[in-house]
Order: structure tokens, then sequence, then C-alpha cells
């Protein structure tokens, strides 16, 4: 499961909309590597430097030279995936758009019918309203809040809304910076399988937040200096006394927008996550498969969305 992971922020929930295994790639295989949940940088790492330098590199990179998006407020996506979560299973064409995870828009479809789940949560009263509804393929609504399945499904939703906040993050990169904020560099890795590569691995630590690992692509200049370019691993040390899994994201196919739409960021057109949980010796399992065809950052997403649909009359 995914926790956001700026500064003083740890969510102990089951999260994620897609990252899985605790081993330094080029070590082993996956299922032979030991997670990292308990690490904790030195005192003065002294290749700090280095990794800031390397992911900065990484954010000029999918910002195709530009210093990065930063907060992203907002997130639009839309892929063919797989999707094998705690309570459910899908597959086929996805539509999903993120607005600071109190407000997700959740669309499949499948066998030509789409279901669409909507969470709304209203944070000016206290306690925090949190709404659901869910509208089936054949366009009957269900209210969800307030039912006795409503608990479970909002947690599922909340979980999914969390996953892409966190993969906006993943791609902008520019986030994940900030006050109090530590990159190490970990030396060059050699992938295998799934995680095949040649890669700069780099750690980042924050006070009260999970340790975030990226290996990246990288070249060399002409004096030799390694330059990173697209994260093409990122994982999330999990955390088993609190019950949270590891997650390894896989983002291959970096590439420009298509001809006729274009984004002032590159992005992944292929995305595998896998998740176990650390310490416990079983193998990672993959939760997410997807091929994405566009994504959209901050480009602005009409609130009716997050609103549920009129009753027909």
């Amino acid at each position: 499961m995914i926790r956001r992971f700026l500064p003083h922020v740890r969510t102990p929930l089951a999260v994620a909309f897609l990252i899985g295994l605790a081993v330094v790639l080029g070590t082993g295989t996956p299922a032979q590597a030991k997670a990292g949940g308990d690490v904790r940088p030195p005192a003065k790492p002294p290749t700090a430097d280095q990794g800031a330098r390397l992911f900065d590199d990484c954010i000029r990179w999918v910002a195709r030279g530009g210093q990065g998006i930063g907060k992203a407020s907002s997130f639009y996506v839309k892929l063919n995936a797989e999707l094998d979560l705690e309570q459910s299973r899908h597959k086929g064409p996805m539509r999903l758009w993120w607005k600071t995870n109190d407000r997700f828009r959740w669309e499949l479809t499948t066998g030509g019918k789409r279901m669409t789940k909507i969470l709304n949560v209203n944070r000016q009263v206290n306690p925090p309203r949190t709404q659901m509804w869910i509208i089936q393929g054949n366009g009957q609504t269900r209210r969800m809040h307030g039912t006795a399945e409503g608990t479970r499904a909002i947690k599922q939703l909340q979980t999914d809304a969390e996953r892409l906040g966190d993969l906006a993050r993943f791609i902008t990169l520019g986030e994940l910076r900030g006050p109090g904020v530590r990159f190490a560099f970990a030396g060059l890795r050699q992938g295998k399988g799934t995680y095949a590569g040649n890669w700069a691995k780099i750690s980042r630590f924050a006070q009260g937040a999970a340790t975030v690992h990226f290996w990246l692509a990288y070249q060399k200049d002409q004096a030799g200096t390694i330059r990173a370019t697209y994260p093409g691993v990122v994982r999330v040390d999990g955390d088993r006394r609190q019950q949270i899994p590891t997650e390894d994201y896989i983002l291959k196919g970096w590439g420009d927008s298509p001809a006729g739409s274009p984004r002032a960021f590159r992005y992944p057109r292929s995305i595998d996550a896998y998740s176990f949980m650390p310490g416990s010796g079983q193998a990672p399992a993959r939760f997410l498969r997807a091929t994405v065809e566009d994504i959209k950052i901050n480009a602005g997403i009409d609130e009716s969305l997050f609103l549920p649909p009129r009753r027909r009359r």
C-alpha cells in the first residue's frame, strides 16, 4: 500500500494506485531481497550532494529541460489496466480523476458497460463528511456512505485515490523535494528480470515519512559524469509492524507527448506495480499492470465530476 511521502506524513492505510519488493537491484532477484523499512540515513550522508544532484537531473529530464511541475494539485489519467487490489479485481479501459485525495472519480469499462465510483470528502465541517457513490453499468446510482457495506467500499476508494496521488508525485517528482528531505546516492546497480536495466540508485529520507528509493536511468557526459534521466523503478519501504507492505512501481516507455497533444512533461507508457509484506519471505505480487494513453497534471478538473448524477425522473 502506498503512503504519502511528504515530510511529517505517514499514513498507515491500505493505499496506492500503482510499486513492491525490498531488494537492492543487482544484488539478486526480487524474491531474494530483504525489506528496508527500518533503514535510516547516516548522520552525514557522504553522497547526499550527489544524490540530490541526480534527483534534480531526473526532474529536469521529466520536465523536458524545465524546473518541473512542483506540487500536483490535480491529476487525470487514461489507461488500459489490470488491477488486482485488496477487495476487487478489474480489467479494461480506465479513466481516473484526482484532486488532493478528497476528490476522486474512477471509471472502468467492461463488456461495453461503464462503472463509476465517486469519492467526495468535505473537510469544511467537523468531523469531515465523506461521501461515496457508485454508478452501475445500467445507469443506476447507489449511495454508499451510511450503508452497511459503505465503510469497506469507501476505504478501498480512498486507498485508490492515495495511490493515484502517489503516482502523480512519482511522475512530477518536484513535490518530493523540500526542507528536511535528504537524498543519498547508493551507487550503480544492474537489475535483472522485471527490474532489468542499468541504474543509479538514490534513496530519499524525510523525518516521519516512508523511505523511498529510486532507480534512475543514466548517461555519462563527455567528462564521465553520471547524468540521470527517467525513474525506472520507485520503491516505497513498508513497515511490517503497521502491516504496511513494501511497493515497487516499474515505469517503462518514458517519452514525449503524442503528436497533437503536447504536454510540458514526459510520462511512462507502461506501469507495473508489485507489493509484499517486508520480512514475510513472501514473493512479491503484482497488483497493477497498465498501459498509459494520456496524463494531464494541474490542467483543471470540473468539480461536477465529483458530484452524484441527478436522479432520473
